[in-house]
C-alpha cells in the first residue's frame, strides 16, 4: 500500500501548506511517499528536498499537483535538491503536429551535474503522458516532422531556443532536440502531436524551480522566456521590478493551415503591458508569412484576444527590453492564480465561458483601434490615457510594435532628440481635448487603409479624428456598432512611411489663414500658438519666425512629408525674431516642429518654393 503524504504538519482544512519540505520512500516498508494536491497551493517558505519513489511504477513522483493547484516558494530561495519529482501538468487547445507552442518549463532534470542542489535544465524527455491520476510514461521523440499522440512522441526538430537577444531571423534561435540544453528561466518552441487538433495534456516532471533567473534582454530585441515556476506568474509585478522590460510579446498563429512549410505558415505577435486596467492591455497577434530573414513575405488575418496578466504554469513569451540590461525572475512574483479568463491568466484557449474579472470601471480610459489594410490584414493599436504618463515613452505603460507586417499603423513618441525610433502599438498620454497624437504608416505598396474604434472607453461625448495635415482634413474615427454600419476613416496611400503626417485628435481646427501655412500641433500644450507666428519667405529662402513673448526654444526641426528630417537647429534660443535658411530644401510642403525648454510644442506646415 501506498504511504499517501500530506505534510509533516497538521492539515485541519487548510487552504495552504506551509513548511520546509522533505519527501522519501518508506524504505521499511518498501513503499512509496508522495504528496497529493488537489486545487490547493501548497506552500513551502525554505526548500523541497525529493527523494525518487521506485517501488511502484505508477506512483514515481514525489508531489502531484492536480486540478489547479500549484507550488509556491518562499522568498528565502533556497535551493531544491534531490533526485525526487514534481509532477504538474498544462494542457495546449488546438494542439497539432504543425503548430507551435511557446513553452518554458516549470521544472528541471535533477540528476544533471551530479544531482547537486539547485534549478537544473529541461529537455522534452522530462515531458511525461499522463495515464492516471499518478502514472504516466515518457515521452519518445523523433526527428521525423511530425509529433505522434500515441505512442506519445515529441519531434525533437521543432525545439529551439532563442537565449540570447535578438531578431525574429532564423539564425538566432538554436536548435536543441531532445537533449537537456534548454536552461532554467528560458523558453523554447515546439510543436504538438497528431495531425489534427486536440486538447493535449502534458505533464512535466523533474525538480520545482525555485529562486531567481537573470534573463538579458536588449533594446527592441528579443528573448525567449517565461514563467519558471510550478505556478503563476504576477506580470505586472515583473514589470515593476525590472526597469529593462518594454513589452512582452507572444507568439500566436494560424492553427488551421497544415503545413511544416516556413513560408506557408502565418503567424505573429500580440503585445501586452501591465497599464490600463487590472488586467493590463493586450493587443493581438497579426499573421505573417515569414522567411529565414525574420521579415514578413506576407500578411494574412488576426489572432485572438487573451487576458495576459498572470503567466500560467508552462506558458513562453519573448521579453523585449528597452535597453540593454537584464529582466530578473524571482519568487516576489509568484501568485497563487488559477488559470482562467476570469482571473485574467489564460496559456491560449478562452477557458470556458467566464467573462474577465475586471469591469469598465476599473479600466483607464482608453481607445482601442483596428486597421484593415487593402490585403485584408489588419493591425490592433490601443491608446490609453492617464495623468501619471507623459507624451514621451513610459516604461510599463507603452508597448512597442512588433513592426512585422508587410503594412503597419504605429504611433511614434518625441525624445529630447526627436521622434524616437522605437514604434509603439500601445501608447499611454494624459487626454488633453486638444491634443493632435502623432499615428504612422509604413507601407510597401499602395494601400488603402480603414481605421476604425472597436471600442472607446470612459472618454464621453468626444469625438476621435484621423488628422491629416498635408490635405488639413478631418475624418471622424467611430466606434464600431452592431446595429449599423460604421463608415471608417479612409485613406489611400503609395508605399512608403508617413510619419509626422497624421495624427488622432478630438475636435477639428478650422484656421482663419491662407491653406498654404497652417498651425496644426501643439502637442503638449497649445497655448503658446497665439503669441508665435511663422511665416514661409520663399523669396529669402527662409522660415521667420517671430516669438514676441521670448519663449526659450530648445529645438527646430523639419520634416519632408514622409517624415524624413531635412533640417535641425537646437538651443535656438529666445530672440523675438528668428529665422532659418529653406534654399537647399525641394519643392514641397515640410511639417516644422518647435520645441520649447519647457516641452510646449508647435507644429507647423509649410510650402517651400525656390524656383
Amino acid at each position: 500500500m501506498k504511504n499517501l503524504l500530506l505534510l509533516l504538519i497538521t492539515l485541519a482544512c487548510a487552504n495552504s501548506l506551509r513548511a520546509q519540505l522533505y519527501v522519501t520512500p518508506n524504505t521499511t516498508t518498501s513503499t512509496d511517499s508522495y504528496i497529493y494536491v488537489n486545487d490547493q497551493l501548497l506552500f513551502v517558505e525554505q526548500d523541497v528536498n525529493l527523494v525518487q519513489n521506485t517501488n511502484d511504477p505508477n506512483t514515481r513522483a514525489s508531489i502531484y499537483l492536480r486540478n489547479d493547484s500549484q507550488l509556491i516558494q518562499g522568498a528565502t530561495a533556497s535551493s531544491n535538491s534531490g533526485t525526487g519529482l514534481l509532477s504538474v501538468q498544462q494542457n495546449t487547445p488546438d494542439d497539432d503536429s504543425w503548430d507551435y507552442t511557446y513553452w518554458c518549463s516549470p521544472i528541471g532534470n535533477p540528476t544533471l551535474s551530479g544531482g547537486t542542489p539547485g534549478n537544473k535544465n529541461f529537455g522534452i524527455l522530462s515531458y511525461y503522458n499522463p495515464t492516471g491520476p499518478t502514472a504516466a510514461t515518457q515521452a519518445n521523440h523523433t526527428f521525423g516532422h511530425n509529433g505522434f499522440i500515441s505512442p506519445f512522441t515529441i519531434s525533437n526538430r521543432w525545439i529551439y531556443t532563442h537565449t540570447t537577444p535578438g531578431t525574429e531571423a532564423a539564425s538566432n534561435y538554436t536548435l536543441v532536440r531532445q537533449n537537456y540544453n534548454i536552461p532554467p528561466g528560458f523558453g523554447f518552441t515546439m510543436k504538438g502531436l497528431g495531425t489534427t487538433n486536440h486538447d493535449q495534456n502534458y505533464d512535466f516532471r523533474g525538480r520545482p524551480n525555485n529562486g531567481s533567473f537573470v534573463i538579458p534582454v536588449d533594446n527592441l530585441m528579443m528573448t525567449l522566456s517565461g514563467n519558471p515556476y510550478p505556478s503563476a506568474l504576477d506580470l505586472a509585478q515583473v514589470f515593476t521590478d525590472n526597469a529593462s522590460l518594454a513589452s512582452i510579446w507572444y507568439w500566436d498563429e494560424d492553427r488551421t493551415i497544415d503545413s511544416h512549410t516556413y513560408i506557408a505558415n502565418r503567424g505573429g505577435y500580440g503585445t501586452w503591458v501591465p497599464a490600463g486596467g487590472p488586467g493590463g492591455t493586450y493587443t493581438t497577434a497579426t499573421f505573417q508569412q515569414w522567411n529565414s530573414s525574420g521579415s514578413s513575405s506576407g500578411s494574412y488575418g488576426s489572432g485572438a484576444t487573451y487576458e495576459r496578466r498572470y503567466a500560467p504554469i508552462g506558458q513562453g513569451f519573448m521579453l523585449i527590453g528597452n535597453t540593454n540590461g537584464n529582466v530578473t525572475i524571482n519568487n516576489s512574483q509568484r501568485v497563487f492564480v488559477k488559470e482562467g479568463l476570469a482571473n485574467n491568466s489564460q496559456f491560449r484557449n478562452n477557458d470556458g465561458n467566464s467573462t474577465p474579472s475586471e469591469t469598465e470601471d476599473e479600466r483607464w480610459p482608453q481607445i482601442r483601434f483596428v486597421s484593415v489594410f487593402n490585403d485584408g490584414h489588419t493591425r490592433e493599436n490601443v491608446l490609453l490615457f492617464s495623468e501619471n504618463s507623459t507624451d514621451g515613452y513610459d516604461q510599463g505603460q507603452d508597448g512597442f510594435h512588433p513592426m512585422d507586417a508587410t503594412a503597419e499603423t504605429y504611433f511614434t513618441f518625441k525624445t529630447d532628440l526627436g521622434v524616437d525610433e522605437r514604434k509603439l502599438v500601445i501608447e499611454t498620454v494624459p487626454f488633453e481635448i486638444d491634443k493632435h497624437i502623432p499615428v504612422a504608416f509604413k507601407l510597401n505598396q499602395q494601400t488603402k487603409i480603414d481605421l476604425r474604434a472597436i471600442e472607446i472607453v470612459k472618454l464621453p461625448n468626444i469625438k476621435v479624428y484621423l488628422y491629416d495635415i498635408l490635405n488639413n482634413r478631418y475624418q471622424e474615427i467611430k466606434e464600431e456598432s452592431e446595429n449599423a454600419e460604421v463608415i471608417p476613416a479612409s485613406i489611400l496611400l503609395p508605399a512608403g512611411t508617413y510619419e509626422n503626417r497624421f495624427y488622432i485628435t478630438f475636435k477639428e481646427y478650422k484656421p482663419n489663414n491662407d491653406d498654404d501655412d497652417i498651425p496644426v500641433i501643439s502637442r503638449n500644450n497649445a497655448a503658446s500658438q497665439k503669441n508665435v507666428e511663422f511665416f514661409q519667405n520663399n523669396p529669402a529662402k527662409q522660415l521667420e519666425v517671430s516669438n514676441p513673448d521670448t519663449y526659450d526654444i530648445k529645438s527646430l526641426n523639419i520634416f519632408d512629408m514622409g517624415g524624413k528630417l531635412v533640417y535641425s537647429a537646437s538651443n535656438v534660443g529666445n530672440s523675438t525674431k528668428l529665422s532659418f535658411p529653406t534654399g537647399n530644401l525641394s519643392d514641397a510642403v515640410y511639417v516644422v516642429r518647435l520645441t520649447t525648454i519647457d516641452d510646449q510644442t508647435i507644429v507647423y506646415k509649410i510650402n517651400v518654393v525656390n524656383k
